[in-house]
């Protein structure tokens, strides 16, 4: 998988590592199910079970990217980080800061984001680390490096958090629960029973939906002083 501006890097693969980079792969794996087997978890919105990771409730996907971060990620001090709870309004967010970073950088009539959408163009860093092998690179692309996640301030290396600069948006947390309910039905798996939004609204209220609980979200992010926050 690539986007316009992170090219696709299995092509720089050589065939003869292939075995090496799946044994290397397949021990990581082996690491992150011996990681689950300890968490504690419980019922999850979209799969069968979320597990709570430093005090935050994350899907098994997004702490082998957590992981793969702490390991592998090089922030630079001019990187900019788009930082929300799921469902709070990154999307648009997205759009604004990178036609505003990169004013300069392309022509109105050839702009990237007239051929791609603001996905594309912003990498959403909790899943996007793990697309190539052993980690995506980012080296490539512009600076300032603009970069989206879902992940709590707190969950995220100290050398990013220390160096980079965030941009927080907020939402109302009722808004944020329909929303994400609505988002996650979509996804939910099909093997699975519909999730009523009843117990949705308990399982939030309690702090159980990916990346909560929603209000340690919010805090963690109002102390730092190189955060902008926005309300949507």
């Amino acid at each position: 998988m690539s986007t316009y501006l992170l090219p696709d890097q299995n092509d720089c693969h050589h065939g003869a590592s292939i075995n090496a980079q799946n044994d290397i792969q397949s021990d990581e794996q082996h690491m992150i199910n011996n990681l689950l087997a300890t968490l504690p978890k419980a019922k999850a919105w979209r799969s069968e079970h979320i597990f709570l990771y430093k005090g935050f409730w994350l899907s098994s996907e997004v702490i082998k990217g957590l992981l793969l971060i702490h390991k592998h990620f090089t922030p630079q001090p001019t990187d900019i980080f788009l930082a929300a709870f799921m469902k709070c309004g990154t999307t648009w967010l997205k759009a604004l800061m990178f036609a505003i970073a990169n004013r300069h950088r392309y022509k109105l009539s050839d702009h990237p984001l007239l051929r791609t959408g603001p996905q594309s163009a912003f990498p959403f860093i909790d899943t996007h680390i793990f697309l190539d092998y052993p980690a995506t690179n980012f080296d490539n692309l512009p600076v300032p490096r603009l970069f989206a996640t879902h992940f709590a301030h707190g969950l995220l290396p100290t050398s990013i958090t220390s160096t980079c600069k965030f941009v927080y948006v907020c939402r109302d947390p009722k808004d944020a629960l329909v929303s994400k309910w609505h988002f996650l039905s979509k996804l939910r798996s099909k093997e699975l029973p519909p999730l009523p939004f009843d117990e949705a609204y308990e399982l939030f209220c309690n702090g159980v939906s990916e990346y909560g609980p929603f209000w340690d979200h919010v805090l963690g992010y109002w102390k730092p002083s190189q955060v902008h926050y926005v309300k949507n």
